[in-house]
């Protein structure tokens, strides 16, 4: 069987990421054809993402500008490094072989929402560390420790060394208080 890949430009497609996922440049990566049609069907029809590139052989050239990349499971330990994409590296969702359009399309808006330039009024607040202000949003979203850390590649241990900062830096000794501050700031 022979794979191709398919660059699909479309009149916009360089346009510039909003906080709605208009303008979101994005990659599917497969090893299966017809899971590559699919997921190309679904970000097109159900989602504000533009699908410029889909192959069955390799990943987009670093600096193709790739907002958000797909990438079926058994894929993805052969994404390339972070160093290797010019400029700003895309983020990366893994589509399981079980996951349901739902799940995908909801882990799409999450990728997009990670990239939106955050507000004036969204920013965590002063004295914190852009990691702090991250896993402070994750937990504001109602992730635990655990899914923090699987979701921004750091282990548990680290999650928690930085909500002990956060607690520090805030006076706040209890969960209920961390979550407080938490729920100040826009979820992820």
């Amino acid at each position: 069987m022979s794979t191709e890949t398919v660059t699909l430009e479309r009149p916009g497609a360089g346009a510039v990421l909003t906080g709605d996922g208009q303008g979101t440049r994005t990659a599917i990566c497969g090893v299966r054809p017809l899971v590559l049609m699919g997921l190309t069907h679904l970000l097109t029809t159900q989602s504000p993402c533009e699908v410029v590139f889909a192959s069955a052989d390799g990943f987009p050239e670093p600096g193709a500008g790739i907002d958000v990349l797909l990438v079926e499971d058994t894929l993805a330990q052969h994404v390339p490094e972070r160093a290797v994409w010019r400029g700003s590296a895309p983020d990366v969702v893994v589509v399981r072989a079980d996951a349901t359009p739902d799940q995908v399309l909801r882990q799409v808006h999450e990728a997009v929402e990670r990239r939106a330039p955050v507000s004036a009024g969204d920013r965590a607040p002063a004295g914190l560390s852009p990691r702090e202000e991250q896993v402070l949003r994750f937990i504001a979203s109602g992730m635990t420790h655990g899914q923090v850390a699987r979701r921004i590649g750091i282990s548990q241990h680290t999650v928690d060394t930085y909500v002990k900062r956060v607690r520090s830096k805030f006076g706040i000794g209890n969960k209920a208080e961390l979550t407080r501050v938490a729920l100040g700031l826009q979820p992820l």
